[in-house]
């Protein structure tokens, strides 16, 4: 049985398979330990839906309009007076600062999540994610969004483990956010979930019982750009030889992934295909525009995937 039954037959599919081949052949020149067979991946747009909004961002946007109705004092500062209001202007305004490099109102809303979650335990928290991955649905797809997952990338991760490779997860958004339903849908255990956090308390609660809650404060550096390496050294200790991504905050990863001494593959998953999902470059246009000049394999979602979703 085909392994990557969901790809396309071409240069993509054969670039993956000569990669894993040529890294696990134990008697050739470029073979890779199973101990140094790290593959690291991108989580939102690599391997699950993040338009038109990011899924995580969602959620937190639910728990804010929760806070709101229960505070009514927070509703006259943002983020919650933008999502009482449903502003949608203040939320593109967020999106085109970001983008031309003023993360300020990025920072507000972050911060307004982390504000909407603090104090929870990090069982509430993962129980209130895995609640919303489970019943809120796309308006689009029309599915729950832990079922909209890539089909051609989760037969991927599959691929590798199957051929001796760790597998982690490093996602931009929240790693506790994905633990909730990784080893669900990509068989990825938890503890190998890289991302973004904010930071921990302890406490006893009033029978003694010890708890982890969470802060506000964001954990530095975030699990995007420059610090994505960083986590992955963190959790890892090794470089990974193949890494796989969609954004320009994926482009140190993909970078750090080249620069092992073996084989090495850096991946870009290129978002192409409007009938089938969307089609867009926004956020993407300087990965795109390294990608030849870096050697790594840009993946047509038009192109090279037979089918789209799991």
């Amino acid at each position: 049985m085909d392994p990557l039954a969901s790809w396309n037959d071409g240069a993509a599919k054969r670039a993956i398979a000569d990669f894993v081949s040529s890294a696990t052949a134990a008697d050739g020149p470029a073979f890779v330990p199973p101990a140094a067979r790290i593959a690291t991946f991108d989580n939102d747009g690599t391997l699950w839906l993040e338009k038109p909004m990011y899924i995580q961002l969602q959620h937190g946007l639910r728990a804010i309009a929760r806070m709101a109705a229960e505070q009514p004092q927070v509703r006259e500062r943002q983020p919650f007076k933008a999502v009482c209001e449903k502003d949608m202007a203040w939320f593109a305004k967020v999106q085109t600062d970001y983008s031309g490099g003023d993360p300020t109102g990025l920072l507000t809303l972050a911060t307004g999540i982390t504000e909407a979650f603090e104090g929870m335990t990090v069982e509430e928290f993962e129980a209130d994610a895995l609640e919303f991955l489970t019943t809120a649905q796309d308006a689009r797809f029309k599915k729950p969004y832990k079922q909209l997952i890539y089909q051609p990338m989760l037969e991927l991760v599959h691929y590798l483990q199957a051929n001796g490779f760790q597998v982690f997860l490093t996602s931009g958004g929240g790693r506790d956010f994905m633990r909730a339903v990784c080893e669900e849908i990509y068989d990825v255990p938890r503890a190998m979930a890289i991302g973004s956090s904010v930071t921990f308390r302890y406490a006893e609660d009033a029978h003694g019982v010890a708890q982890v809650m969470r802060t506000k404060e964001l954990e530095q550096p975030v699990d995007d750009g420059p610090g994505k390496p960083l986590h992955i050294h963190r959790a890892t200790g090794r470089r990974p030889i193949l890494a796989a991504g969609n954004s320009d905050g994926d482009i140190h990863m993909l970078r750090y992934a080249g620069g092992h001494s073996g084989p090495t593959l850096s991946l870009l998953v290129h978002h192409d295909d409007a009938e089938r999902e969307y089609a867009y470059d926004g956020g993407a246009e300087r990965a795109l525009g390294l990608a030849a000049k870096e050697g790594w394999l840009v993946v047509s979602m038009k192109d090279d995937w037979q089918s789209v979703w799991a």
